[in-house]
């Protein structure tokens, strides 16, 4: 019989409802434009801007497209023409920007759309190349936080690079890959250095190297245009500044949600209090977080002043507010065009989702800013004549498919439909069968497939509780799934039941148990899994490790063997809870998890 002690490793059962969809999305009126947009889309774009097969831009629409299907419901998004046309132009970017000698300007901007589409189509299918392309993003980073085109200037950052990759590094890092705390610090503070004191960005960072807000009319080495005033880079800047101060812990980033309520409430794992929560415990201590709120509330109020739906630029109002001695001398004039008119829409998108998820706004009701983005882009449609969006005429190098692509992404509410999914996939609502097989296994909207999926729970909790080992150690009779009741008050207690068999009944009983608990309560059932890893039966410590590997979507775990000896079942533990923290940030667990384990 085993001994152990188990501290701080009971069941909290506190969960959240997961996200509706947003009903403003799929309105009549916006569904006719997108449609519309996507026919374009679906369209030949041969020949067309940023479609070479060099470019990334059949990444970008096989991408958009993909989220249409997405966000609609619509049958067949992965194996769409345009869909498989991306991901192809994917996979050969995962192997162009490997190699150590690949230095083409766009290299890391391509690195990270490529690894945005995997992270939100496929990511159980393509962890491998999403590794790889995180690797070679963390590897490019500058000294001074940013990321820019290969060749370029240590001291040069390139904003419209590192927003895409803050997003790609957020996705990453929320799908259970390994980001490094100090890239995400290393980010933050480039773009806290990099504010010019109005609030906006330019394109490239004027860097002084200190916390002190300077002008970022030119750029810092180079001198000349920065760009600084549209609304393009400044949305650059802050949609990536809410993204990174998120995912370091100093604001909320978690929709707001109703609690649901389940059964077998435990003191162990609890919820903190509100003022507690978010910034009680950021990730870093590299970031100043009086700063950092200092340039939110900068931003937020640059964007209430300049931002709108428009053809032309609010540059010439931004240079007027802060040189307001030289408004005339400037030379700007109210026909400026906007610059990146459509890219930056689809920024301001995730820049209002992640400012609202910070305030703990609602996701579900239509906020105003939307409303005018529509009218917008209805109008400038309905101008096209093909369905398209088409930018002013200084931004044709992108050409109408990547218009199209970021007007499309906008409407959708790209950035919603991801936060959505994310906690979505984080509750695990549908874990779905845990075969022996754990590498060989893939997910499938939010399904585990490659089993065959089965089973009754009739009298089978009876068997597994009064199971002699010496007898009964074939379990193939037995489902490999345990189907519990339907009736809310029996399936408390059943599953009861299988908590207890995992630490007190026979070994292949509690192998059953702990497949059953894990699928029955996803990311609920961790703490009982951690401790699951110290059950002497090589097999049940099997199913602990796999279905953690599941629930967490890191189908390679932390490399705990078959046949793990001690030490190496401790570093796993460790490296799971401290997982597991940082999945749920809100859960206390005792310092040392198990304490002990006598075999």
């Amino acid at each position: 019989m085993r001994l152990f002690v188990v501290v701080g490793l009971l069941l909290g059962s506190v969960g959240l409802s997961p996200l509706n969809g947003q009903d403003f999305v799929k309105s009549a009126r916006v569904r006719a434009i997108v449609d519309k947009a996507i026919e374009f889309l679906e369209s030949d774009l041969t020949g067309a801007p940023q479609m070479s097969p060099a470019a990334y831009g059949s990444i970008l629409v096989g991408y958009t497209v993909y989220k249409y299907h997405d966000i609609y419901q619509v049958p067949g998004g992965k194996n769409h023409p345009k869909v498989v046309a991306g991901r192809k132009r994917a996979l050969e970017a995962v192997a162009d920007v490997s190699q150590p000698n690949y230095t083409q300007e766009k290299k890391y901007y391509t690195a990270a759309i490529a690894a945005i589409f995997f992270l939100d189509t496929d990511p159980d299918a393509h962890r491998n190349e999403i590794a790889t392309l995180i690797d070679v993003i963390q590897k490019g980073q500058k000294k001074n936080g940013s990321w820019g085109y290969p060749g370029s200037s240590p001291k040069e950052g390139d904003n419209s690079v590192t927003q895409f990759v803050a997003l790609a590094l957020w996705m990453a890092k929320n799908r259970g890959f390994d980001v490094d705390t100090n890239t995400l610090a290393l980010a933050t503070n480039w773009f806290l250095r990099t504010q010019a004191p109005d609030g906006a960005w330019g394109y490239h960072g004027n860097d002084p190297g200190v916390f002190r807000r300077v002008s970022q009319e030119v750029k810092g080495e180079t001198g000349g245009d920065n760009s600084w005033g549209h609304q393009s880079d400044a949305a650059c800047g802050a949609s990536s500044l809410y993204i990174l101060a998120g995912t370091l812990q100093f604001i909320n980033q978690k929709p707001k949600t109703e609690p649901k309520k389940q059964a077998n409430v435990s003191s162990a794992v609890k919820l903190k209090t509100d003022d507690e929560k978010f910034a009680a415990n950021p990730l870093t201590d590299q970031v100043d977080r009086a700063y950092l709120m200092e340039s939110l509330a900068l931003a937020d109020r640059w964007f209430g002043r300049h931002f709108k739906f428009s053809g032309k630029s609010g540059r010439k109002q931004a240079y007027q507010n802060v040189f307001k001695s030289r408004s005339i001398a400037i030379g700007l004039n109210d026909e400026e065009p906007a610059r990146w008119l459509y890219y930056s829409l689809y920024i301001y998108e995730r820049y209002e989702t992640f400012r609202a998820l910070a305030n703990e706004q609602s996701l579900m009701v239509e906020p105003p800013w939307y409303s005018r983005g529509v009218a917008f882009l209805e109008a400038e449609q309905r101008s096209s004549g093909n369905g398209s969006f088409r930018g002013p005429a200084q931004t044709q190098v992108a050409g109408p498919a990547m218009d199209t692509c970021f007007g499309l992404l906008f409407l959708m509410r790209s950035t919603l439909k991801s936060v959505s999914n994310l906690a979505r996939d984080t509750q695990f609502i549908s874990l779905g069968e845990l075969p022996e097989d754990a590498a060989n296994a893939r997910i499938v909207d939010g399904k585990i497939v490659t089993t065959e999926l089965g089973g009754d729970i009739g009298n089978l909790l009876d068997q597994l509780e009064g199971l002699d080992p010496e007898k009964f150690e074939n379990m193939k009779k037995f489902p490999k799934v345990l189907e519990l009741s339907a009736d809310e008050e029996e399936r408390k207690a059943q599953i009861a039941r299988v908590k207890s068999m995992i630490s007190e009944g026979a070994p292949a009983a509690r192998r059953v148990a702990i497949r059953a608990y894990a699928r029955e309560q996803g990311l609920d059932a961790v703490p009982i899994l951690l401790y699951a890893l110290t059950d002497p039966d090589v097999v049940a410590t099997q199913e602990a490790r796999n279905a953690l590997r599941f629930i967490s979507r890191r189908l390679n775990g932390f490399g705990l063997p078959d046949n793990p000896s001690p030490e190496e079942k401790a570093e796993a533990i460790a490296k799971w809870r401290n997982w597991y923290l940082q999945v749920r940030p809100e859960a206390e667990l005792e310092e040392d998890g198990v304490t002990g384990v006598n075999q």
